[in-house]
């Protein structure tokens, strides 16, 4: 019937609302993780630098 079709794609639509939350939050999890590594590596970067500069300080 309509009404059970109606229910269905409501239905759908509701898992749907919840899987995108859900890959929402996993993405932001991921975004600031990679911000994580991404300060590390600067900093890495910068002590070679510096220690590049101690060795070889031409």
């Amino acid at each position: 019937t309509k009404q059970q079709e109606a229910e269905a794609l409501i239905h759908k639509y509701m898992m749907l609302e919840r899987e995108q939350m859900g890959l929402g939050r996993d993405l932001q999890a991921i975004e600031d993780e990679m911000k994580i590594l991404q300060e590390e590596k600067l900093s890495l970067l910068d002590e070679l630098v510096i220690l590049e500069g101690l060795v070889n300080p031409n």
